[in-house]
């Protein structure tokens, strides 16, 4: 038997499993929550809805540019599969009207948050083709957002036009 028709198999073996541990393979309808922890792993966060089931988060970060959202009902059946970290969503936050539990809602929870004296900032590093950024989100005490500001991100290479992690 040679090295290649030992290889073949093995690497597709391995294609196989990374493919069952990726949030998009995630089939709303189709997976139990016991399936999702069986290829996720723990969730991040979790939260109850009020009429019934969860939403379970999968954060990763912080180097990571995806953060998914399963909603989870009663019967422990994955409803829905939500990337987080979308232009669309990142947009939706509007100063002076989106407030801290909205943003958390929309983005997941923020790889870092740093408080000033005035103004606290969230940051979720996020997908800017053709490289990557830092989304931040600054709010006032008052919990609401008083600005959005995008950034490169320094350890990403802007020459690089793949815009895969």
């Amino acid at each position: 038997m040679n090295l290649n028709s030992r290889l073949i198999p093995a690497l597709l073996v391995i294609a196989a499993l990374a493919g069952c541990a990726m949030p998009s393979a995630i089939k709303p309808g189709a997976t139990t929550a016991d399936e999702l922890v069986q290829r996720l792993g723990k969730p991040t966060a979790t939260r109850a809805h009020p009429q019934g089931g969860e939403s379970w988060d999968y954060v990763y970060g912080p180097e990571g540019v995806e953060t998914w959202r399963f909603d989870v009902d009663g019967s422990r059946m994955v409803r829905s599969a939500t990337q987080l970290l979308t232009h669309e969503r990142l947009y939706r936050v509007v100063p002076g009207v989106t407030t801290e539990a909205e943003v958390l809602e929309l983005l997941g929870k923020p790889r870092e948050i740093v408080r000033f004296r005035d103004e606290t900032a969230w940051e979720w590093r996020v997908r800017l083709a053709p490289s990557y950024g830092i989304f931040v989100v600054r709010f006032g005490p008052n919990g609401l957002a008083t600005g959005v500001n995008v950034l490169v991100d320094p350890a990403s290479d802007s020459d690089d036009k793949d815009s895969g992690p």
